[in-house]
């Protein structure tokens, strides 16, 4: 999605519908209720052909960054919520 689109998204709290989802790049694929559950199944599947190597190391390389992420930012997020509690506590 980008830093500027989700900061857009942020501040107006537009919603998003699974098409524009999909055209920002937060989802890969629209489909309907009635085959979201076969789908995934094919997508575990196609995931489950891997070596468990392979799957156990691309894990690996995507949560790199996240975890990256949460160890730099943790405490500006933690006191961010703090203090919101305060402020919604009104103290």
């Amino acid at each position: 999605m980008g830093l500027k689109r989700a900061a857009y998204y942020l501040y107006t709290s537009d919603k998003i519908d699974a098409q524009t989802a999909k055209q920002i790049g937060l989802v890969n694929e629209v489909i309907p209720l009635d085959r979201l559950l076969p789908r995934a199944w094919e997508i575990a599947e196609r995931i489950m052909k891997k070596p468990r190597s392979v799957r156990r190391l691309t894990s690996a390389v995507l949560r790199r960054p996240w975890k990256r992420l949460l160890v730099q930012d943790l405490g500006f997020h933690l006191g961010h919520e703090l203090l919101g509690l305060r402020l919604n506590k009104g103290l």
